[in-house]
């Protein structure tokens, strides 16, 4: 037992020394249970500095399989994976970096039937999905939950993060107030079409995990704020949203 406890106090030694942290912000990071939805860009650079920070629970959850042109922006697969599960292959390669957290992994499309199944044990879901349609599934599980919703989207050179927490209060938005006029019929335009450099996609997935921990420390419990990143410029921008009254989700 004493062994697991210094293993445990040297490996996250730089951590534990920040007064922001300490041993018991470092306690509540292993006791936090994260599920990420979508082990892409964003998912896989989430999910290894998660696991690395000492999260306790992650389940990694995605059905699509790895391809060659994956490989310039999704850490961690490599060549030999090209074929297999991308949630399967993401769990072995976390695992390897975190052998003491539950890792689990679904190679499922979460849909309206099987998400309460995926993620009701989760304090927080990472949405790291490329589609409208998933990412209102998500968001109305999350309010109804009240789970904490962290969303990102990439484009280009650009990063738009949000934290969301609609239930908390009647001002705390949803990603519905966000995007009122989207519809589960609506496609999002992926990195095949719209293009992302390696880079910006890694930067995407460090912001959700970060904005994760923030969370889980108590440093930042701010939720009604629409984050933009600019990765040629370098200029963040934060914009205050509202809560929509006529929001199908919230209001």
């Amino acid at each position: 037992m004493n062994n697991l406890k210094d293993e445990f106090l040297e490996k996250y030694s730089r951590q534990i020394i920040i007064d922001e942290v300490g041993l018991e912000g470092q306690k509540k990071i292993h006791k936090a249970s994260i599920s990420i939805v979508g082990c892409g860009g964003l998912g896989t650079s989430a999910a290894q500095y998660l696991s690395m920070s000492g999260i306790g629970s992650l389940t990694l959850i995605d059905n699509d399989i790895i391809s060659l042109s994956n490989l310039n922006r999704q850490t961690l697969f490599e060549e030999k994976d090209i074929g297999e599960k991308k949630s399967f292959v993401l769990a072995n390669k976390i695992f390897n970096i975190n052998s003491s957290a539950d890792i689990k992994h679904v190679e499922e499309k979460i849909s309206e039937k099987n998400i309460s199944s995926y993620l009701q044990n989760s304090d927080i879901i990472l949405d790291c999905t490329d589609n409208f349609e998933s990412r209102l599934i998500i968001n109305n599980f999350c309010h109804n939950k009240k789970k904490i919703l962290i969303s990102a989207a990439l484009q280009n050179f650009e990063i738009q993060t949000f934290i969301f927490a609609s239930w908390k209060n009647k001002k705390n938005p949803c990603y519905n107030c966000v995007f009122p006029d989207l519809t589960n019929n609506d496609e999002t335009t992926g990195c095949d079409e719209m293009g992302i450099i390696a880079s910006v996609a890694g930067i995407g997935g460090l912001f959700q995990a970060n904005l994760a921990l923030n969370y889980v420390l108590g440093l930042r419990q701010k939720f009604d704020e629409f984050i933009l990143f600019d990765s040629i410029s370098l200029d963040v921008k934060k914009i205050s949203v509202k809560k929509n009254s006529d929001c199908k989700t919230c209001g």
